[in-house]
C-alpha cells in the first residue's frame, strides 16, 4: 500500500500542458527579475525618508517619523548645514541640467541614427561594409582616450562649463550605437508596403516618413530612450567638462555628495524620476507588436 500511494504533485505537474509550464515558468522569472530590479529602488527611496541617525542602525527598520526634509533640501526649501550647502544647492540646478543635455542628445542622435539605420537597413551601396566597421570602431575606443582632445578643443574655443559641449561630445559617442540597432530594425520591415508607397507617388522621403518611420516606432522610441539614458547617466566627460560650473550635470552633483548619504539616497531617487516618465510615455510605442516577414533589398 505504500508503494502505491501517487505522488500527487508530480502528478499535478505532469497533467499541466507543455505550454501552461512554460506560462508558469515565464510568470515565476518575471517576478523574479522584478523584484531583483525593484528592491534596490525601493530600499533606496526607504532610506532617502530616514534620518541620519536612523540610517546609522540599518536600512532594514521600520520609520517612526518619515522625514521629506533631504528633497526640501535638496531643491531649496528647506535650510541645510555648513558642510553640504553648496552642494544641495546645485542639485536641483544640476536636475535641469541634465535634462537640457538628454532631450537634445537623444533627439539629435536618434534622428541622424534613423536615416543612417534606414540607409544601411534597407540598401546596398558601394563602401557600406567599411562604413559599418567605422561606425563599430567609434565604440571601441575608451572615452578616457578621447577626453583630453575633447577637453583641449573645447577649451580653445572657450566652450568649458557648457551645455553645447557636452551635447556635441555625446552625440558621436551614441548615435553609432543606435544607428546599429535601427539598421536591424529597419532591415526587418516589410518591403512591399514601401513599394506600394512608391507605386502610389511617393518619394524616398515621402515613404520614410508616412510609411516607414510609423511602422519602426518601436524602435525608434527604444533607441530615444537609450540615448536620452546614456546622456543622462554619463558622468567623465559631465566632470571633466562642466564640473565645477553652472552647467554642471546630475552624475557629478551626486558624487560631490556621496558622504552624505542620505542626501545622496534623495537626490538619486529624484535622479530616476525624469527616466521613468519617459519610459512610460513611449511605453505605448514599444510594446507594440509588429509582425513582419523577412524582407529583401528595396
Amino acid at each position: 500500500m505504500f508503494f502505491g500511494v501517487p505522488n500527487r504533485s508530480k502528478a499535478g505537474w505532469n497533467f499541466l500542458s507543455q505550454g501552461r509550464r512554460f506560462q508558469i515558468f515565464i510568470l515565476v522569472a518575471a517576478i523574479f527579475v522584478f523584484l531583483w530590479t525593484m528592491i534596490p529602488f525601493f530600499w533606496m527611496f526607504w532610506a532617502s525618508l530616514m534620518t541620519e541617525a536612523e540610517l546609522v542602525q540599518g536600512i532594514v527598520q521600520i520609520i517612526d517619523k518619515p522625514t521629506l526634509g533631504h528633497y526640501l533640501r535638496i531643491f531649496g526649501v528647506a535650510e541645510t548645514d555648513a558642510l553640504s550647502g553648496g552642494q544641495t544647492k546645485q542639485l536641483s540646478l544640476a536636475l535641469l541640467n541634465s535634462f537640457i543635455v538628454a532631450l537634445p542628445t537623444a533627439i539629435i542622435s536618434t534622428a541622424i541614427a534613423m536615416l543612417a539605420g534606414y540607409a544601411f537597413g534597407r540598401f546596398t551601396f558601394p563602401g557600406q561594409r567599411t562604413l559599418l566597421f567605422t561606425l563599430l570602431l567609434t565604440r571601441v575606443l575608451p572615452p578616457i582616450a578621447i577626453l583630453i582632445p575633447y577637453y583641449a578643443f573645447f577649451q580653445s574655443i572657450g566652450m568649458i562649463g557648457t551645455h553645447a559641449s557636452l551635447i556635441l561630445t555625446y552625440l558621436p559617442g551614441i548615435t553609432p550605437l543606435i544607428a546599429w540597432l535601427l539598421m536591424g530594425y529597419f532591415a526587418t520591415l516589410p518591403v512591399n508596403v514601401e513599394r506600394a508607397a512608391r507605386i502610389d507617388g511617393c518619394s524616398r522621403l515621402q515613404a520614410l516618413w508616412h510609411v516607414i518611420i510609423p511602422m519602426a516606432l518601436p524602435g525608434i522610441s527604444a533607441a530615444f530612450i537609450i540615448a536620452f539614458l546614456f546622456a543622462w547617466n554619463e558622468l567623465l566627460f559631465a566632470i571633466i567638462l562642466t564640473g565645477g560650473s553652472s552647467a554642471q550635470t546630475l552624475s557629478p552633483s551626486l558624487q560631490a555628495i556621496s558622504q552624505n548619504v542620505v542626501l545622496l539616497t534623495a537626490a538619486s531617487t529624484l535622479s530616476v524620476i525624469p527616466p521613468f516618465l519617459l519610459a512610460l510615455f513611449f511605453q505605448r510605442f514599444i510594446t507594440r507588436l509588429n509582425v513582419v516577414d523577412p524582407t529583401t533589398t528595396p
